[in-house]
């Protein structure tokens, strides 16, 4: 689970709560992830419905630490795995290694999701856990 930053104990202002995925910065496409993911009622965002909602979109980690962001404004806590994200992360990571020697360039999560048998939502969702793990550092 993410912690919350500074500033944060007192919650969201009313007017983040009610526009949350309404930056300035926010790619429409990735602002229409977010109101997709805040239709969802839970107050617990689990990474694989946060992958499976981004899909194939392509999206930066800056993109994806503005996602957080939003729906934590939202009231929304991102949470952890639900399903075999930690194991899906080693796989993951090792076809992309692997990918990237093969073609000597950055692979895709379609090339990534093909080589490693895994939906590309798993694959998302995968990379988006490296990410939650790569903040704590």
């Amino acid at each position: 689970m993410r912690r919350l930053g500074r500033n944060r104990a007192r919650g969201p202002s009313e007017d983040a709560r009610s526009r949350p995925c309404n930056t300035r910065e926010m790619r429409p496409a990735i602002a229409a992830i977010c109101q997709r993911l805040l239709q969802n009622r839970a107050n617990e965002l689990s990474l694989d419905l946060i992958g499976e909602a981004i899909g194939t979109e392509m999206i930066t980690a800056g993109e994806i630490e503005e996602l957080f962001n939003s729906l934590e404004r939202a009231g929304r806590r991102i949470g952890a795995d639900t399903s075999n994200v930690r194991k899906n992360l080693g796989i993951v990571l090792t076809e992309a290694r692997r990918l990237r020697v093969a073609r000597n360039d950055v692979p895709d999560v379609a090339a990534i999701a093909s080589a490693s048998k895994l939906t590309p939502g798993e694959v998302r969702a995968a990379l988006l856990y490296a990410s939650v793990l790569g903040q704590g550092k």
